[in-house]
């Protein structure tokens, strides 16, 4: 067996990398967003066919891990798409569930009249009238998270067994009960509520693709170990081990550890990550090599006392709709998604999106893409353009182009200046990481809007998701929230703790077929300061184990230990990206084609990828081009194709 499979199932595409170890092959299939596992088998069906597979059971038969990420939970959210959730709260937490104010779960993935507030002590009648009342407003899953329920469950418990023994599974059918302490042990009410709600809105369309896929690939091509999935820790899990909200921007937290490799390759200390696809726009931050996890994380805007990888979501893609509201133009949230997909596809679509601004400036080849497999129609992306978007302005197509990528390229912009703002930063000394599906055509904007010195388009840009997949291990993680002070007399139950974890994630890592002695363990402590801040440390197990958290405790005596988590690593087969060296030279092209944004070029050259050299260079404005990447390049930037085969932009020239 000698192949690795990675599968990243995006809003509009999905993305396949498929390695031996020595070659990589890419490949993208439409997303079907009414049945996952028809784009998941279709993606390994078409990179097995490029291997010289004819049977894909032939074909599974030299697999010998499969890994799967996706951007289903995260483009659910951005969407709004979930089902109808109702939920049982402690009485007079009907709007804060918890907090300070409105909580912001509330109109994004809850509707204030299916939240239900419940008195304590509890009576089952009154519970059982205001489940049936739940189930005729259309609810078709119901949350359970009361105050209190970390120190004890049991009245959540006692609500889940009372709803089970009335309501059983034929009269309840697909509204199942969900408690926020099974979700998540964590002091936070919020966090417990929050949590639970998110991952019964997005748990649905994730479960059934993935339990589908696997039987599909038992049962049909008799593929027997498990089929990994991304996790929102950067690491891979089976589906057994997995919920929803797991998986929640696992596909854009992959894009960023993906980042994280080039980052350490190029020497870079800070880089901004834009992750552009079909439906939504991910912006991350890659301080001296390594992801950001920052204590408290929200996921479009939704808090979270837990930590989190930092990354800020917008819903913005190429099929982001257009249109035209108090006289500006505007994009999404909606998206057409892969079908019908952008008017340009031709497939039913009747709504201007971003794609068919890129294709009428000039930014996209008709004829390339997905490979040449689909051809592009023009003249349907400008009917769309002139009645929903050009008409209603009074302007040209060509303008109407211009002003929907100028407001993509605002969007995307504000979002990056926002994010670093929050965390102190300006953008001196930051370099731009722009790929995903449609990220590359916005490296030269974005950047020079954020007046940085260089950006970087990578040659798996379009599936570099999947390449951070490839590179990620099988990861197991533990956590208890103590929340008690340090001092001398709270070490030795914090060794419990860490004993107790190690022991939980050794099992969960046999129970994958894996071996303890490969298993790299780790803990990490969170104690919280005095002035509201939090320091996280983290530890080989062995040295938080032989005094390592004693000198934590003495060293920070009467802080409060907030979090103690035990992960657990297990190293699976990885590729390597190759480097040369290079010369430099200059590119030459005779093809040409115009292209409007940010402002009108006729002639400008075309540039194809797979054909330049390594040290190739050239000035915008321009257009590079393959088989899978479209990037334009503006006028007062260089580009120049390094030794990893990645378009490294320089302001000024190449």
């Amino acid at each position: 067996m000698r192949y690795t499979v990675d599968i990243d199932i995006g809003g509009t595409l999905t993305d396949g990398l498929f390695s031996d170890g020595r070659q990589v092959i890419a490949t993208k299939v439409d997303t079907t967003p009414h049945d996952f596992t028809v784009c998941f088998f279709e993606c390994i069906r078409e990179g097995a066919n490029r291997l010289g597979y004819e049977s894909l059971t032939d074909f599974f038969a030299d697999v010998k891990v499969i890994r799967w990420s996706s951007t289903i939970a995260t483009n659910v959210l951005a969407e709004g798409k979930g089902p109808k959730l109702g939920l049982l709260i402690s009485e007079g937490h009907g709007t804060d569930l918890y907090g300070n104010g409105v909580s912001p779960a509330i109109n994004r993935v809850l509707s204030p009249e299916n939240i239900t507030q419940i008195s304590e002590p509890i009576s089952e009648e009154e519970v059982l009238r205001k489940v049936r009342a739940l189930l005729e407003q259309g609810v078709r899953r119901i949350c359970v998270s009361l105050k209190g329920a970390f120190e004890d469950p049991s009245i959540e418990q006692r609500i889940k067994k009372l709803v089970d023994e009335q309501f059983p599974d034929h009269y309840l059918g697909a509204v199942p009960v969900l408690l926020g302490s099974d979700i998540l042990h964590h002091p936070d009410s919020q966090t417990r509520t929050h949590l639970s709600l998110i991952n019964s809105y997005v748990h649905t369309p994730l479960a059934v693709a993935l339990f589908k896929a696997e039987d599909e690939l038992l049962l049909q091509h008799k593929y027997r170990k498990p089929v990994y999935i991304g996790h929102v820790n950067g690491g891979v899990a089976r589906v057994a081990k997995t919920k929803g909200v797991d998986t929640t921007e696992s596909g854009p937290v992959f894009g960023l550890h993906a980042a994280s490799y080039f980052a350490k390759r190029y020497g870079l200390d800070k880089v901004l990550s834009v992750d552009v696809g079909g439906t939504t726009a991910k912006i991350g931050l890659i301080l001296n090599g390594e992801v950001i996890t920052v204590p408290n994380g929200d996921l479009f805007g939704i808090p979270l006392k837990t930590p989190w990888i930092l990354l800020r979501s917008i819903a913005l893609g190429g099929g982001s709709i257009a249109r035209v509201k108090n006289g500006r133009v505007t994009l999404g949230p909606e998206s057409m998604g892969a079908y019908p997909g952008p008017a340009c596809y031709n497939l039913g679509g009747e709504s201007a999106t971003l794609t068919d601004a890129f294709l009428v400036s000039g930014a996209m080849n008709p004829d390339r893409f997905l490979g040449g497999r689909r051809r592009l129609q023009m003249e349907q992306a400008r009917r769309t353009i002139q009645e929903q978007v050009a008409g209603p302005l009074n302007i040209s197509i060509e303008a109407a182009a211009q002003a929907i990528i100028e407001r993509a390229m605002e969007m995307v912009t504000d979002c990056c200046n926002e994010t670093l703002k929050e965390y102190g930063y300006t953008t001196e000394g930051f370099s731009l990481f722009s790929f995903g599906g449609n990220g590359s055509n916005f490296a030269s904007g974005v950047a020079d809007k954020l007046n940085l010195k260089n950006a970087y388009v990578f040659g798996l840009g379009p599936v570099l998701s999947a390449f951070g997949s490839s590179v990620s291990d099988i990861c197991h993680i533990h956590e208890e929230w103590p929340y008690q002070p340090l001092n001398k007399a709270s070490v030795q139950e914090v060794y419990k703790l860490v004993t107790l974890g190690q022991e939980r994630v050794l099992r969960d890592l046999e129970g994958e077929g894996l071996s303890a002695a490969d298993v790299e363990l780790s803990v990490e402590f969170i104690i919280a300061k005095n002035n509201d801040e939090s320091e996280v440390i983290q530890l080989p197990i062995e040295k938080a184990l032989n005094g390592g958290f004693q000198e934590i405790a003495e060293s920070r005596s009467g802080s409060t230990l907030e979090r103690v988590s035990v992960k657990g690593l297990s190293p699976v087969s990885k590729f390597e990206l190759p480097h040369v060296d290079i010369s430099s030279q200059r590119a030459k092209t005779d093809q040409r084609r115009t292209m409007l944004w940010p402002k009108q070029a006729d002639h400008a050259p075309i540039y194809d990828w797979e054909q330049l050299q390594r040290g190739s260079s050239f000035t915008g404005p321009a257009c590079l081009e393959s088989e899978t990447v479209s990037c334009m390049v503006i006028p007062g930037w260089g580009v120049q194709i390094d030794g990893y085969g990645n378009a490294v932009f320089t302001k000024g020239g190449a």
